[in-house]
């Protein structure tokens, strides 16, 4: 009704409301780690939004009061063991739909010619393992628009190289 591109939370979110997203246009922003941190239940229905076509997108929501978590390794794994969202589709959420949700879709979100190189580098074997290696900081390195950002530096090296090895 107010033409909102975005709305966040809906862990209340009815089939009813559902309904009213997808008439209206209106991405999910499903903020999990909001729900886990503040001990409650009702994580958003992420499964009937997706299975209704919305193209929800999930966030970190970091803040100090109800979620002092800026770990989107984390929140992948709460949208699929919560959430029952797969990995793929909780990547999709964290990534594209996220991006679109504030109108840099065609910017931002996907590897593509034309768009800003913003990626990470992790060390697991395939995507899959995300959710399984939480608690864990699994980047190697950082780009962003296509620039190395961060490097997660090996301590045994560190350590190897002060000893003058």
């Amino acid at each position: 009704e107010v033409g909102a591109v975005s709305a966040d939370h809906l862990g209340a979110a009815s089939e009813e409301g559902i309904n009213a997203l997808k008439v209206g246009r209106v991405i999910p922003i499903l903020l999990p780690g909001t729900i886990f941190s503040l001990g409650l239940k009702s994580y958003a229905n992420a499964r009937k939004m997706i299975d209704s076509g919305l193209p929800v997108a999930i966030a970190t929501d970091y803040n100090p009061g109800s979620c002092n978590c800026d770990s989107m390794q984390f929140i992948v794994t709460l949208a699929t063991l919560q959430m029952k969202m797969t990995v793929a589709e909780a990547i999709t959420a964290g990534t594209i739909n996220a991006a679109h949700s504030l109108h840099l879709g065609d910017k931002l979100g996907t590897l593509e010619v034309g768009k800003q190189a913003d990626f990470l580098v992790m060390d697991m074997p395939s995507y899959r393992y995300l959710p399984y290696h939480f608690g864990s900081n699994n980047v190697e390195m950082v780009f962003n628009k296509g620039a190395l950002a961060y490097e997660n530096i090996d301590l045994e090296i560190i350590e190897e190289n002060m000893r003058g090895g």
